[in-house]
């Protein structure tokens, strides 16, 4: 392969007739990675790789070790249970009448040894018909929608689906496991011969993308009929001219898909609204910056959030944010939280500071924002450890549990740690090796993680020993032991 990417990379020396048939029969024999890829994600989740980067989950190993996406690596994982794992029937549903006991047993019976069939069979066509990567991922895609009692089932769906990607393209095999899905929804019942009812319910998903680069996100999703027809319900008014908007009604040039959005929008604030008088400011959005950032802003400008979205002065402003409830002052140097003034909300203090510290989660390359992560004591509460800013991080809730409290090396686990010193926080692992510090890029937006770098630029020869003053308090502490000190 070394040798053939140096060919290719001078195309004006090749001839596209004369390779073009090399190319289709090596394009051939990678397809052949797809099952080789979902073997090796169905040993990984059954021997415990996660173990060898440290973590429970086997995820962890094929996004640090194989570089892939966290998308990708589920994709893998999936695929090597369709392919390789125990095939799985259909579960009845609870509470049938006893005369349908024997016909659920029996049922129950044929129904797993028909999958087990179609899994065997899956298993040999995608090894057989080297079925590409792209086809493997349309069937999987399209079996997302099938119902819990389809007839047939997922892998006998996923048999007949691998026979045909035979013979079919792309775009013809997405329509085709399509139709085959749509007809098994149709056809399924439980065991008792009835139609679930909650089919359509136990599909509600939601989604929304990473921002584009006008901070624009995408968003899907799925609902069932009650929750849809309430939601349109809800966003109907929005379709007034006029509606959500201080102009007047004939000067309103919204489209429609604009009016909707203003309504959801209008829904949302209301909530927020309800949440912050009740739960006192559980669910706001943060905003961080450092005072230079603010200075140098623009319009263009755009602050990092506890959602991982970033917000300009324009978004700020919509959301009625122009105030605001705390200044947060870190070390100018070190990035070390000194002192806050608050007008109300105390009770969100530390986590405040903690995500003006990090922004996302502390576990090296992890970029889960704030609203999707957990308080971690350092040294653990159970072992001692307080309740307090220089014992508190942020994890994200699989790398929480992936946190080795008694720090003993034990199944290859590592934990977080930070060095008082120098304010340094990151992972150790379990081998002894260096710190290992998050490092991706929105760690790095984050107000502490900036003072601390443009500290190091302007200090390069800081340590513990040799820094300079701390920055003076602008609040005093809250309590005698300590300006971040809690009970």
């Amino acid at each position: 392969m070394e040798a053939l990417s140096v060919v290719m990379m001078v195309p004006e020396n090749e001839d596209f007739f004369a390779v073009h048939e090399h190319m289709e029969k090596l394009e051939e024999a990678f397809n052949l990675k797809a099952t080789i890829d979902a073997s090796l994600a169905f040993m990984g989740e059954r021997d415990g790789a996660g173990r060898l980067v440290g973590a429970n989950y086997p995820v962890e190993y094929f996004t640090e070790r194989m570089g892939l996406s966290r998308a990708e690596a589920f994709a893998r994982l999936q695929r090597g249970q369709a392919l390789f794992g125990e095939a799985q029937a259909p579960k009845p549903e609870p509470n049938l009448e006893p005369e349908d006991e024997e016909k659920q047993k029996e049922e129950e019976r044929k129904r797993a040894e028909r999958e087990k069939k179609a899994q065997e069979k899956a298993r040999r066509e995608a090894a057989e018909n080297k079925i590409s990567a792209e086809k493997h991922r349309i069937i999987e895609r399209a079996l997302l929608n099938l119902n819990e009692h389809s007839d047939p089932g997922r892998n006998e769906i996923y048999a007949q689906a691998l026979e045909a990607a035979k013979t079919r393209n792309s775009a013809d095999l997405r329509k085709y496991v399509e139709d085959i899905v749509r007809r098994a929804n149709r056809k399924g019942k439980d065991y008792a011969g009835k139609k679930d009812p909650l089919a359509g319910h136990k599909k509600r998903s939601f989604h929304m993308s990473e921002p584009d680069a006008d901070g624009v996100v995408t968003i899907s999703g799925k609902l069932a009929a009650a929750e849809a027809a309430a939601l349109k319900a809800a966003l109907a008014p929005g379709l007034a001219p006029g509606s959500n908007t201080s102009k007047d009604s004939s000067d309103d040039k919204r489209t429609r898909g604009q009016r909707l959005a203003d309504q959801l929008n209008a829904i949302v604030n209301s909530y927020s609204q309800d949440i912050v008088a009740k739960n006192r400011g559980i669910g706001s959005v943060v905003i961080a910056m450092t005072m230079d950032d603010l200075a140098g802003a623009d319009w263009e400008t755009r602050f990092c959030t506890n959602t991982g979205i970033d917000l300009n002065s324009f978004d700020i402003l919509r959301l009625g944010m122009a105030g605001s409830d705390f200044v947060l002052q870190l070390d100018s140097v070190t990035g070390i939280p000194l002192s806050m003034g608050r007008t109300r909300l105390a009770n969100l203090m530390l986590k405040i500071v903690m995500f003006v510290m990090q922004a996302v989660c502390a576990r090296n390359g992890c970029t889960k924002p704030v609203t999707e992560l957990e308080a971690h004591h350092i040294l653990a509460y159970l072992q001692g450890g307080l309740t307090d800013i220089e014992n508190l991080v942020l994890l994200c809730r699989e790398h929480h549990r992936c946190n080795n409290d008694q720090r003993d090396g034990a199944d290859n686990m590592g934990y977080i740690d930070r060095d008082l010193a120098t304010w340094e926080t990151g992972f150790m692992p379990a081998d002894g090796s260096p710190m290992q510090p998050n490092t991706t890029h929105q760690h790095e937006q984050a107000p502490g993680q900036k003072l601390r770098r443009r500290a190091r630029e302007r200090y390069p020869d800081f340590d513990a020993e040799n820094r300079p003053a701390q920055d003076p308090l602008l609040y005093p502490p809250p309590n005698e032991s300590g300006a971040w000190k809690t009970a």
